[in-house]
């Protein structure tokens, strides 16, 4: 009589740098291991960011993992707590660095990591775009496979500001700042130009989920990541682009943003700019000419924000000759 097969299951363990190891056992081809951190969400589904490499997280930390086959779950969903005493203030979401997967049904975030680091490692870019969606959805490369013109919504403008440098396209859809910090330090800089020009354009994803200090910690933290490894970097730091929303006092909330960004800026020799304001009509709105959703660029919408930015980004470019 044949043994039936043992279950499949995940093994965490803290390694010798205090970071969360998970590996799988007994699992079938295919088979991912997905987590989020510190989820108040009751289920664990496919929509949670894969596990790629050891968890650097804070004590106290809850790091919720499982393991999926496609979108089915083969295991209970489990929680580990990272060990010793927690901060006596709480460490903001910002400032713990996470894969996602929540654009699943768009794009593999994973892929799309591995194909960011092969492109920056094989080009060594002299000029690199870090944001979420409206980076991504821009145009450059990498093109995520297979090709969806969703994702390349205006691939001229992208050239116009890209002209006469090799560029990377490092717009994740739907990232947050944690996000965005997780792909820098795990190769979506190595290879990169020293003296790179980095346009950084991230946080309308964490609207709703931190507050101003701690979307303003996150992208420093961000800058402070690229800095620290292209010593000679030239940061241009975008303000957040106007949105239609429903929720009361957005428009008010972007503009306090933008000042904290402004001084950010000031205060770390960085360059900044805002774009995302030829947008918006007088009355503060994104029309549907300019974008369908009141967020994400047009081709049209693109072009305008092309004009405002290409001449910054070839000013910073002269500038680091």
């Amino acid at each position: 009589m044949t043994k039936p097969s043992p279950p499949p299951g995940i093994r965490a363990v803290l390694n010798s740098a205090g970071e969360l190891e998970l590996s799988t056992v007994n699992a079938p081809p295919g088979a991912v291991i997905r987590m989020d951190v510190n989820a108040d969400s009751p289920r664990m589904l496919c929509t949670q960011g894969r596990y790629l490499t050891p968890v650097q997280a804070p004590p106290g930390t809850r790091i919720r993992y499982r393991l999926f086959q496609g979108k089915r779950g083969l295991t209970e969903p489990e929680t580990f707590i990272m060990p010793g005493i927690p901060p006596a203030l709480p460490v903001p979401s910002t400032l713990i660095p996470c894969t996602q997967n929540r654009d699943f049904m768009i794009y593999d975030w994973a892929a799309r990591h591995e194909a960011a680091c092969r492109l920056v490692r094989e080009t060594h870019p002299d000029l690199l775009f870090i944001g979420d969606s409206i980076t991504h959805f821009w145009g450059g490369p990498p093109v995520d496979e297979p090709h969806r013109d969703i994702l390349q919504k205006s691939p001229e403008t992208w050239s116009m500001c890209t002209e006469g440098m090799t560029a990377a396209n490092l717009g994740f859809g739907y990232d947050r700042v944690e996000n965005a910090l997780w792909r820098l330090r795990h190769g979506e800089l190595d290879g990169a130009a020293d003296n790179a020009v980095c346009v950084i354009l991230l946080g309308t994803n964490n609207l709703t989920e931190n507050t101003d200090a701690e979307i303003l910690e996150g992208i420093r933290a961000v800058c402070r990541e690229i800095t620290g490894r292209l010593e000679k970097a030239t940061v241009i730091l975008q303000g957040f682009y106007p949105r239609n929303s429903t929720r009361e006092g957005t428009a008010e909330r972007i503009a306090s943003i933008n000042l904290l960004l402004d001084r950010l800026a000031a205060e770390q020799g960085f360059i900044y700019t805002e774009p995302g304001r030829v947008m918006a009509d007088a009355s503060g709105r994104v029309p549907e000419e300019l974008s369908n959703d009141g967020l994400h660029p047009s081709a049209a919408g693109y072009e305008r924000i092309a004009a405002v930015l290409a001449p910054v980004i070839r000013r910073a470019a002269e500038r680091k000759k």
